[in-house]
């Protein structure tokens, strides 16, 4: 009977908390707007969740972007890309732009590019030559607090670089950006721009005059290796009437040629004092990688928006006979504006 009762008593509080516990509710089960709301990384991928958006930065506020990003090298592991920087808040004041990752990821060289300051010679369409610096460049805003550089280095290793940009006076604002580079592979057919839609900087005497910045990828069947690819963008070309210039990539491959840097006017009409052609007839050109990729940079000055788009044209394996691909693809010019 003293066992019994002992047994009883010892129950009795056991019982007690089993209930409590029972009782008590669990919070922010998984799934719920609680739940959901503090964690956000996880929420992309769980039932029950809304779709997670980033909260986006009011038009001004100081960032840094790079186009494309990812990054796709081609040729002998080149890299080009569009850097932009924006602070509404330093309108007219000079930014500082570099990457030390980037400059040792490249053995030791990157070169930025940029037209501010820059005019062609002779009429319109004419020869174009863009200043270029290495490994740091400093660039004047425009009254929106924009400016855009080209950055193009070669023999780069893959990863990661970080790019930092910089005001030298007040308000001494400083962003940065990571740009991921990956190697050389085959990627989907077309012809693409980076950035898609690009808006113009330069406003000012020191800021520039309506430049407008972008890299095009020229990618097809790795079978075309070592064949040519060349580009055309009539209507942007038009639309330049300061001077506009393309740069051809992959020019350290063997087995063809680039046609080199071609501006003003390569369709063979020579109407200008100092206006180019290329010595085959051709538009711009240079050779497709092993992987298929080719690559151009596109600057022009004193450049007309364009809504609706104009359309770039990529001929791959032009310099052989036969019937072979063209793409075609659509970038858009911004007037100067807050971003």
């Amino acid at each position: 009977m003293q066992l019994v009762a002992l047994s009883v008593v010892v129950s009795i509080p056991l019982l007690g908390m089993s209930g409590v516990a029972s009782a008590k509710p669990k919070n922010n089960p998984v799934g719920s707007a609680a739940w959901c709301l503090h964690h956000k990384k996880k929420a992309l991928i769980t039932p029950g969740c809304p779709t997670y958006v980033p909260p986006v930065s009011p038009p001004g506020t100081p960032s840094l972007t790079i186009a494309p990003n990812a990054l796709v090298e081609t040729g002998q592991s080149e890299v080009h890309a569009v850097v932009q920087f924006e602070d509404l808040a330093g309108a007219h004041q000079t930014v500082s732009i570099d990457s030390s990752q980037l400059t040792a990821a490249c053995g030791g060289t990157i070169t930025f590019s940029d037209l501010q300051g820059v005019s062609a010679t002779g009429a319109p369409g004419s020869t174009l030559t863009p200043a270029t610096f290495t490994n740091q460049v400093k660039l004047v805003l425009d009254t929106e607090g924009n400016a855009s550089v080209i950055v193009s280095g070669t023999d780069c290793a893959p990863g990661t670089d970080v790019f930092e940009a910089s005001l030298i006076s007040v308000p001494f604002t400083t962003v940065l950006a990571t740009l991921t580079v990956s190697p050389p592979v085959p990627t989907p057919a077309g012809v693409t721009a980076s950035p898609a839609t690009e808006v113009e900087t330069g406003n000012t005497p020191l800021s520039g005059d309506s430049n407008v910045y972008a890299v095009f990828y020229v990618e097809t069947d790795p079978v075309y290796a070592e064949q040519q690819a060349e580009i055309s963008d009539i209507q942007l070309e038009a639309s330049c009437q300061g001077g506009w210039i393309w740069e051809p990539g992959n020019t350290t491959l063997a087995g063809g040629s680039s046609s080199g840097n071609i501006s003003g006017n390569p369709h063979n009409t020579n109407t200008g004092p100092g206006d180019l052609t290329t010595t085959s007839g051709h538009e711009p050109f240079t050779t497709i990688d092993d992987d298929g990729n080719a690559v151009f940079v596109f600057m022009g000055i004193s450049c007309a928006a364009s809504s609706g788009g104009s359309t770039a044209i990529a001929d791959v394996a032009f310099n052989i006979p036969g019937s072979h691909p063209t793409y075609t693809g659509t970038f858009v010019v911004k007037p100067p504006q807050v971003t």
